[in-house]
């Protein structure tokens, strides 16, 4: 996808990417919820305060910040790919459609069972205050929040991305898929305002589980399921 650019234009682009369709997505929902239909959907707000525009502001600092290092980092996954040693593919017939979407499953289910042991890692007493707890000092968080890391969180999330680089087959456009997957799920968790349909899959985790987390801490520390969660019994119904 970026043969043919420098370091720099690499680095350029793929910042602006990640950043572009942050804005997107996370503009859209917080826009909808929490400025057009806001009277209408308050009833379903999960905390009841609005977070103020200090607390915003700083959301959209950390997630700017994250952003710069993810689009350094595809300098040296775009080398890894041009060098031949990871399991990329560009003619989609090579596994065909239907493992085109299975290795996209296939990402989700393991990225999950990956954030939910590094997120349980860094809430450790050790690394929680130098690494997580910037990301919990939005107790009340809004769609912008869905990227606001500490550094080195924004490293170890990035880390889920050499195992599919190296272990899952993989056309360039389902990992495209899989990351505008992740931003969407992950912004919608960090929503704020309950989805009452959303609530009845139980298997699932939901804006409610996930609010439950930012503000207690020790619980749902699953991003797309509930399924570890309810395994190691760290699971709290919201």
């Amino acid at each position: 996808m970026f043969y043919g650019f420098s370091h720099t234009e690499i680095w350029l682009i793929g910042t602006l990417l990640f950043i572009l369709r942050y804005v997107l997505v996370a503009g859209v929902f917080f826009y909808l919820f929490y400025v057009l239909k806001k009277t209408r959907f308050s009833k379903f707000k999960i905390q009841e305060h609005f977070p103020l525009k200090k607390q915003i502001k700083r959301e959209v600092l950390y997630s700017l910040l994250t952003f710069l290092i993810y689009g350094s980092s595809l300098l040296l996954f775009v080398f890894w790919v041009e060098n031949g040693y990871t399991k990329s593919y560009n003619n989609l017939q090579e596994y065909g459609l239907a493992y085109f979407v299975a290795s996209i499953l296939l990402m989700v289910f393991i990225h999950d069972t990956y954030f939910y042991w590094t997120h349980r890692l860094i809430h450790h007493s050790k690394f929680f205050k130098h690494i997580h707890k910037v990301h919990h000092s939005f107790t009340s968080p809004t769609p912008w929040a869905a990227f606001a890391f500490h550094p080195w969180e924004a490293l170890i999330s990035l880390g889920f991305i050499p195992i599919i680089l190296f272990v899952i087959p993989h056309h360039q456009w389902a990992l495209v898929v899989f990351i505008t997957f992740l931003t969407l799920y992950n912004v919608l968790i960090h929503l704020g305002f309950s989805i009452p349909k959303l609530q009845k899959m139980k298997l699932f985790n939901t804006p409610d589980a996930h609010d439950y987390h930012h503000l207690k801490s020790k619980k749902n520390y699953g991003l797309y399921f509930t399924f570890w969660d309810r395994l190691m019994g760290t699971y709290q119904g919201a």
